[in-house]
């Protein structure tokens, strides 16, 4: 009995060490500040029609919250000067924790370019936009001053203590993809998601379009919703060319309106496919099919230097039901002399997919060689045709024999 309770006491520390090991780890929370360069930009109406003041100032988004897996060493909090060098927004930003966050946090000790900018919009109200390569970030503030700040120019180096109430993020910005791959337009809402609306825009060929989901079965908008979070990322499968574009997520909450503009490019690697026909003259011919986009180059080589002694028959661009593309380049290709080594032509295409030209080759050979290898191809067929025919004629004696031997058994 003692033995026994030791090894159920031995059982329950390891489970009970397994749980903890198997536990989650802990999410710790803090509030830092970060201190980014910005442009004030400002509409004026004058002389020569409507133009744009631009101010350099700098934005204080304060009290952001990110959360780490593992204890940071404490930041202190920026200390506004007593005489700025120029106007500073001070945002205060009282949202649940960002996860991108972090990487605002780095921006300006890593000395990234960031593109920052303020506008009044009406009343006590402020917009701001902040764009790096991977994450865009809008934002609605609301100053404490009681003044219309829409059409006013900044006082010289003052501080403007503002509150964000809404703040609308995307990332990345630009994505490339395949046809028939799935994609993810991302746009989240920060902040009281109560009553917020959004309406995602296709922009391509100077034309737009409202994108319904209930229309098309090939997009998704999702709708998930936590406390102070909203996702309303779109969701894409199956992609086609034609869904190459602008797209622009407009989310709006009482009397504003923010955006976020994605860009989704369709890139696909043409097939290219290469033969030699000799009816009626020798010719090559260079199969480039399903690419996107539109443009492509296709281009010859005689043994590694540049065709010179024909110029090429291309086809127009022929376009399939998905959206992509195919093309077609005819080259005469005249046999080798008697005796001379085969010619080997390259057909190169070029295209935005693909970082360098994709090469297919294909061997011209001397007339006798030709002869010679249709004579032994012949030769292989013939052989294999009577192998497979004994092999056939073996298998009907098999079962004769075992037929008989039934027969004999009854």
């Amino acid at each position: 009995m003692k033995k026994n309770g030791y090894l159920l006491l031995g059982l329950i520390l390891t489970l009970n060490s397994s749980s903890v090991w198997g536990a989650a780890v802990p999410q710790l929370q803090r509030a830092v500040d970060v201190v980014l360069p910005c442009e004030y930009v400002l509409l004026q109406t004058g002389h020569g029609g409507l133009g744009f003041m631009r101010q350099k100032v700098t934005l204080i988004l304060r009290n952001i919250t990110m959360s780490t897996e593992q204890q940071m060493d404490p930041l202190p909090d920026y200390q506004l000067p007593e005489e700025p060098e120029m106007t500073i927004f001070e945002a205060t930003v009282n949202l649940a924790p960002l996860p991108f966050a972090e990487r605002l946090l780095h921006v300006e000790c890593e000395g990234e370019e960031v593109v920052c900018e303020i506008s009044p919009l009406f009343s006590q109200f402020y917009a701001a936009h902040i764009r790096l390569p991977e994450i865009s970030i809008a934002i609605v503030a609301r100053t404490e001053s009681t003044n219309d700040v829409s059409d006013q120019p900044l006082s010289d180096n003052t501080i403007v203590p503002m509150t964000v109430g809404l703040l609308v993020s995307s990332y990345p910005p630009l994505q490339k993809a395949s046809v028939s791959e799935e994609v993810t337009l991302n746009c989240e809402v920060w902040g009281d998601t109560e009553g917020v609306n959004v309406e995602w825009h296709l922009q391509k060929d100077g034309k737009g379009q409202r994108l319904n989901p209930e229309d098309d079965s090939h997009i998704t908008m999702t709708q998930e919703e936590q406390e102070g979070r909203k996702d309303l990322s779109l969701i894409i499968r199956q992609l086609l060319a034609h869904d190459d574009g602008t797209y622009i997520c407009a989310v709006t909450s009482g009397q504003h309106q923010l955006q976020q503009i994605l860009q989704l490019q369709i890139r696909e690697p043409p097939q290219v496919t290469v033969f030699l026909s000799t009816d009626p003259t020798p010719t090559v011919t260079c199969c480039t099919n399903r690419y996107y986009p539109l443009d492509v180059e296709v281009s010859w080589l005689l043994n590694g230097v540049p065709v010179t002694h024909a110029s090429p028959i291309t086809s127009s661009h022929r376009r399939n039901k998905d959206g992509t593309y195919n093309l077609t380049s005819y080259l005469e290709a005249p046999m080798p002399p008697t005796g001379a080594p085969p010619d080997i032509y390259t057909c190169a295409v070029s295209h935005v997919s693909s970082d360098d030209p994709i090469e297919v080759q294909v061997h011209v050979l001397p007339p006798e060689t030709m002869v010679s290898s249709g004579i032994l191809g012949f030769i292989i067929s013939f052989i294999v045709f009577i192998v497979a025919l004994k092999g056939i004629y073996m298998f009907a004696q098999t079962m004769r024999e075992g037929e008989r031997e039934m027969k004999k058994t009854k």
